[in-house]
């Protein structure tokens, strides 16, 4: 059995396959503490593979589609997804993206795999895998990674560290920084000039970075400024 958060279908908005409809499957659970993170953790429903796909399939119901795309996100999805889960998405059709932080293994089959690493902390009573650092933590490091190839890398950016320091420790195709403070939803109700004096985020400080490191892409979180999940 998976515990299960939700699952929906809509428009990825991050990332290479930004605007391309996808189920996502958002599983309960993660192993990192993440303060910008929107995801609940709590609340799950237990579901059998079977299960999770013919939810899936109704939500998909695109008879003459060829690629059924999916995306597994959590919350962390390596606590538990496994390979009868990916031997049976395969079997329904589905080409099958990953969300990871990228500190645990992943089982073989899936076709795209997209990491953002994290910055750990060592707090006072817990791990280093339970808390991510904050501006006020001084033993700031990275987190172990057991993922060296992967298809893209996506960091928040902060400003608080250089995100070069995953180029020594990963191999991947695409490199994208994402803004920690950009709100999209503001966007649906000011004007672009308005935006452009009142925005409370970093995109300036993310868009500058990139412009002195070309490796980099800049990725926002396009459903949430087009007013989607």
């Amino acid at each position: 059995m998976y515990k299960v958060n939700e699952i929906f279908y809509t428009l990825q908005g991050e990332g290479a396959h930004s605007g391309i409809p996808a189920v996502f499957v958002r599983f309960s659970g993660c192993n990192l503490r993440c303060p910008w993170c929107d995801t609940e953790f709590t609340e799950y429903t237990s579901m059998t593979a079977e299960q999770i796909i013919e939810e899936m399939n109704a939500l998909y119901d695109l008879p003459n589609e060829r690629r059924k795309m999916c995306v597994l996100t959590g919350g962390e999805p390596s606590l538990q997804v496994d390979t009868p889960l990916i031997d049976a998405l395969h079997q329904a059709g589905f080409y099958i993206c990953i969300e990871t932080n990228g500190t645990r293994p992943l089982p073989p089959g899936i076709d795209w795999i997209t990491c953002s690493p994290k910055m750990v902390c060592q707090s006072e009573g817990r791990s280093v895998s339970e808390t991510v650092c904050q501006r006020s933590c001084l033993s700031a490091k990275r987190s172990s990674l057991a993922l060296k190839q992967v298809n893209e890398v996506k960091v928040v950016y902060t400003g608080d560290y250089d995100p070069e320091i995953w180029r020594t420790q990963l191999k991947a195709d695409h490199w994208l920084l994402q803004p920690l403070r950009f709100t999209g939803e503001w966007l649906l109700d000011h004007a672009v000039d308005e935006w452009e004096d009142d925005r409370n985020d970093n995109l300036d400080d993310t868009v500058r970075y990139i412009l002195t490191h070309p490796f980099w892409r800049l990725s926002v979180q396009l459903h949430k400024i087009v007013g989607l999940r």
